[in-house]
């Protein structure tokens, strides 16, 4: 039996279509619970026309609670969560089922989000194609295995849930409770990537979107422990590693304004940000042309500026925490 947990707010726009995806795939035990999280426009009525198991709440209490109220009440094995923007092929489930069935080791299954997204205009593109790209790199031959879940559309074992603890509740925005919930599993619980399992999906519309979820990205990975932190940004060390050689490139143009041979140098550590990370512009160049690339490489550059915010408001928080609990003392 699979279990597909599907929380929802306010997404009459596109539950119709991931719903019709999950349908159309050939699975014979599934049972489809959508967790509506008070949503105000016509999302449970469009949810009523097909055959879920639909828990309504009266107030709005963010994806965690939902994605754990529809654990509790799942019936299945094996726990599908996904999101309610998404698209598919048919057999994308059927394959994936397959995959874990036949390595019982696995704790789950994850797919791959497509360069294509599903909205149109720079932003999501950009976003798609560097999401794409940045997991690929991650790849050998065949799949790999990798102690992390996408609540996008992945497989998990119930019982790799239960014993992590579930998606924390305090975590109310959609954001990263996924990766919270990641850094809390344990390194032996394995998960399958494969990146012929590809779905589509929505992403910020505008540059300002995709930088304001980067900057509360940001904010919250800070509130980790120092292990959780370690833990979900290990395979992405090349990538921080650019962040910093763009960082210091920028000070030097800064200060290029007084001295200007600091330029040279400016230049040199956006060229060693862009080897760490090569991936990127030749997947930018490979995927969508010159001007892209360009174009994507300055906006990779804007991006330091929410993480560096996200960064300082993560500080303060921290900063904040503890005074109130050295105050309750």
């Amino acid at each position: 039996m699979i279990s597909a947990i599907l929380p929802v707010y306010n997404e009459e726009a596109t539950i119709a279509a991931t719903l019709d995806c999950l349908f159309a795939s050939s699975v014979s035990e599934m049972e489809v619970l959508v967790i509506d999280d008070a949503s105000t426009d016509n999302t449970v009525a469009i949810c009523k026309d097909y055959p879920v198991t639909l828990l309504v709440q009266k107030e709005n209490c963010g994806p965690a609670r939902c994605r754990n109220l529809g654990a509790a009440a799942a019936a299945g094995d094996v726990l599908l969560f996904l999101d309610a923007d998404i698209y598919f092929a048919p057999d994308l489930l059927p394959r994936m089922i397959a995959l874990l069935e036949s390595n019982e080791h696995f704790a789950g299954v994850l797919s791959l989000t497509s360069p294509d997204p599903l909205n149109i205009g720079f932003a999501a593109r950009f976003v798609a194609l560097q999401d794409y790209l940045r997991y690929a790199a991650l790849y050998d031959d065949g799949h790999r295995s990798w102690s992390y879940i996408t609540t996008r559309f992945g497989l998990l074992k119930r019982a790799v849930f239960e014993e992590t603890g579930g998606f924390n509740e305090n975590l109310r925005r959609a954001a990263y409770e996924d990766l919270e919930f990641c850094a809390r599993l344990d390194e032996r619980h394995q998960l399958a990537l494969d990146k012929d399992f590809l779905i589509r999906h929505y992403f910020p519309s505008t540059l300002w979107k995709m930088m304001k979820r980067l900057h509360i990205n940001a904010r919250g990975i800070l509130s980790f422990s120092q292990a959780m932190r370690r833990k979900v940004s290990a395979p992405f060390i090349r990538d921080r590693n650019a962040r910093v050689l763009l960082g210091i490139s920028w000070i030097c143009v800064a200060g290029g304004l007084f001295f200007r041979p600091l330029w040279m140098m400016a230049l040199f550590f956006q060229l060693g940000a862009a080897q760490q990370i090569g991936w990127l512009p030749r997947g930018f160049y490979r995927e969508a042309g010159l001007l892209f690339a360009l174009k994507g490489w300055v906006t990779y550059n804007i991006t330091l500026l929410p993480f560096a915010t996200g960064m300082l408001f993560g500080l303060f928080d921290g900063i904040r925490g503890a005074r109130r609990e050295e105050n309750k003392r």
